[in-house]
């Protein structure tokens, strides 16, 4: 099949107007010309999509899609501390099917919106079901936590016991499975080590949230703060039960034997020279939610020498429980205006795509459109799009409603009712 296009954006090379793609088997075979395409494989089926831009699939890089419906329900404005507790208070309320209803939403909301690939973390389980049901790719990652270091045992075998599980679910699917250990400050330094382990002896993938509050520095780095008088008393604690040492949370980290080429940190706010130096000797990849961490009010993550220094850098919304949309159009917007020229429209562009395939180790199969890599790509009808500037045009006008069709492995996952300009013609 040859899908022709009025821009084709391949991200890994330059723009083309006027061009197009041809699928096989799931697979791009060539990009070019859509006129050189047609004339080289003149008996393909032929797919013109109009005046639309082609590029490849959003890969949303931290999702929480269990927490969907928990949208307006924690207000902004509070101290990052009182966020978790309520986040913690509010979690307890929900049950299986309240999670269920909440993943069956998200990913819902990710396809129409051009999301081909997500890193999800769930504690219940529920979002597997419904991504395999949409046909995404993606990993998802079972949530550990505990701050008992008397339970560090227990809470890891109850871990691998999900694992199991979410494995069987995802089987048949384009979906892998992963742990995250929720923080540095959220699981015992017994348990951290646990994971370490674990994810050594299964080389794993791995995700956590880190350095994304002022909070979490003084906790980790001395052992204060409200995360010790008053996140610990709300789970039964009332002692820190990791060494404190006046570690920042990377280098806490470094030591507990999580920093490697597996693991996708989140957030990320709060990095010094030294911490920066270590996840580049690690070779860590990120993933950025700037709407979340502003939300929120911890701060904002320093993008550019994450670029700079060349680390894999991918883009997240977090969940609606920190974020008002599950957009990464919206997300990019904000962050272009938040980075001002620092970041490019550009850049961002590219985090969405190749730069989450690259942070979620799968940058040799999707990300860009290119022979070789796999058929994910989404289509956007935009007004005025500026050959001079087409990533511009996508930031200024792009949104979950430009998205006209979403394909993953060559297969049309989505396409917008009463869509025109889609003329199929056989050669």
């Amino acid at each position: 099949m040859i899908l022709t296009a009025r821009l084709v954006l391949p991200i890994s090379g330059p723009p083309l107007v006027d061009g197009g793609l041809l699928i096989r088997d799931g697979a791009i075979c060539a990009v070019g010309q859509a006129s050189a395409l047609i004339r080289d494989f003149p008996t393909e089926p032929h797919d013109d999509l109009g005046s639309v831009a082609l590029l490849p699939g959003l890969v949303n890089a931290h999702t929480h899609l269990e927490l969907t419906g928990l949208h307006g329900r924690l207000p902004f404005g509070r101290s990052f501390t009182e966020w978790v507790t309520a986040l913690l208070d509010l979690r307890s309320e929900l049950d299986a099917e309240c999670f269920a209803t909440s993943a069956r939403l998200g990913a819902t909301v990710l396809l129409r919106s051009g999301v081909t690939c997500v890193a999800d973390i769930t504690t219940s389980g529920s979002s597997v079901v419904p991504l395999k049901a949409a046909g995404l790719r993606g990993i998802i990652f079972q949530e550990i936590l505990g701050l008992d270091p008397e339970q560090a045992t227990e809470r890891l075998d109850a871990a691998e016991k999900a694992l199991r599980s979410l494995q069987l679910q995802a089987s048949g699917s384009l979906l892998s499975v992963g742990l995250s250990p929720h923080a540095p400050y959220s699981l015992s330094e017994p348990l951290l080590l646990r994971c370490a382990e674990l994810l050594q002896r299964r080389r794993l993938p791995v995700t956590m949230h880190l350095a994304e509050s002022p909070e979490e520095v003084t906790y980790i780095g001395l052992g204060l703060g409200p995360i010790a008088t008053t996140l610990l008393p709300a789970v039964g604690r009332h002692s820190p039960s990791h060494r404190v040492c006046g570690e920042s949370p990377v280098a806490f980290l470094d030591r507990a034997g999580l920093l490697s080429e597996r693991l996708l940190a989140v957030h990320l706010v709060h990095v010094g020279i030294s911490d920066l130096q270590l996840l580049r000797q690690r070779a860590v990849a990120l993933a950025v939610c700037p709407r979340s961490n502003h939300n929120l009010g911890v701060g904002i993550a320093p993008l550019p020498r994450f670029l700079a220094a060349s680390l894999r850098v991918g883009l997240g919304t977090d969940s609606l429980a920190s974020n008002d949309t599950l957009s990464l159009w919206d997300e990019m917007r904000f962050a272009h205006r938040l980075y001002g020229g620092a970041v490019t429209a550009q850049q961002f562009v590219t985090m969405a795509t190749l730069g989450g395939a690259a942070a979620l180790g799968m940058a040799e199969a999707i990300g860009s459109l290119a022979p070789g890599k796999r058929a994910d790509l989404i289509a956007l009808a935009i007004d005025h799009l500026d050959d001079a500037d087409p990533y511009g045009s996508l930031l200024s006008q792009a949104s979950d409603d430009s998205v006209v069709l979403s394909m993953v492995e060559g297969k049309m996952l989505y396409q917008r009712e009463g869509v025109t300009g889609c003329n199929r013609q056989s050669h």
